[in-house]
């Protein structure tokens, strides 16, 4: 079982530090990083919530302490091992076990692969980096025709979304260049 955020309110930033292939990029994940700590907390309840389904299967065996975060031993929260999955209760968890969750989320965050919106479509003083004609500004001749450009996460599969990104963007190129009859 996995947890994602498809909207996640955090975000991070790439920039350029320098104009050679080989200058070291300014690079922030920016994981968790949300003013109003909404991500992590969504984490915290996706992750007692995926342990309690984990623990009413049929397949139950224990849990297995390398997927947790290290509860104190006397903490309800603290690891099951070999347990029956009949009458099961839900883990009442303290303030103290909720931030070892949090503390160990943080040191276990990481991404999907459908990374995308590094160079987003829209206007260049809300962040945007390419224009509705997919051009970069700042640099004329240059286009970015891609995953990078959609502003926001699409939350599902991205072959779709890259193929209409190129589709339209082909569209374009063709009327640019005057190779369409109208």
């Amino acid at each position: 079982m996995s947890v994602f955020t498809g909207y996640p309110y955090s975000r991070g930033s790439i920039h350029i530090t320098g104009p050679e292939l080989d200058d070291k990029l300014n690079f922030t994940t920016g994981f968790f990083s949300d003013a109003q700590g909404v991500d992590i907390k969504k984490h915290v309840w996706a992750y007692k919530k995926q342990r309690e389904i984990f623990r009413r299967m049929k397949t139950f065996r224990g849990e297995l302490s390398g997927g947790h975060p290290n509860f104190a031993p006397n903490s309800s929260a603290f690891l099951v091992n070999n347990r029956s999955t009949e009458d099961i209760k839900d883990i009442i968890y303290s303030a103290e076990d909720d931030k070892v969750i949090e503390d160990w989320l943080r040191g276990h965050v990481e991404t999907t692969w459908h990374s995308m919106g590094t160079c987003k479509m829209a206007p260049r003083e809300e962040g945007g980096v390419v224009d509705q004609r997919l051009n970069v500004y700042g640099v004329e001749g240059l286009k970015v025709v891609d995953l990078s450009i959609p502003p926001r996460n699409v939350a599902a599969n991205t072959m779709n979304t890259a193929v209409a990104i190129a589709e339209k963007a082909a569209d374009m190129f063709i009327e640019e260049l005057g190779l369409c009859s109208t």
